[in-house]
């Protein structure tokens, strides 16, 4: 997307996989952060950017970084939860 920093697919992946590791639909997982269902799903797909104000419930609700929803770094996330979204990642890419 023009004027987009970030790579839209990713970060739907990302939040894919927080939303994995919550266990929860995405329905369940929207309401959470109070985004529109049906807007969150294109988010998902990496058709609608994050918008920060978005990205900011997301993190403050699920203690994830920006960072990490934006750039996928995992750095400043506890280790358990680092290692289970790595793991929710990878079988996402394949």
């Amino acid at each position: 997307m023009q004027n987009n920093p970030f790579d839209t697919v990713e970060v739907g992946r990302r939040l894919t996989a927080l939303r994995m590791h919550q266990d929860m639909t995405q329905g369940d997982f929207a309401s959470s952060v109070e985004i529109d269902a049906t807007s969150y799903g294109r988010i998902e797909k990496g058709k609608k950017v994050l918008k920060a104000d978005m990205a900011y419930r997301v993190a403050e609700r699920w203690g994830v970084s920006m960072d990490f929803l934006y750039r996928g770094r995992l750095t400043e996330l506890p280790p358990k939860i680092a290692d289970n979204l790595m793991k929710i990642l990878t079988n996402l890419h394949e």
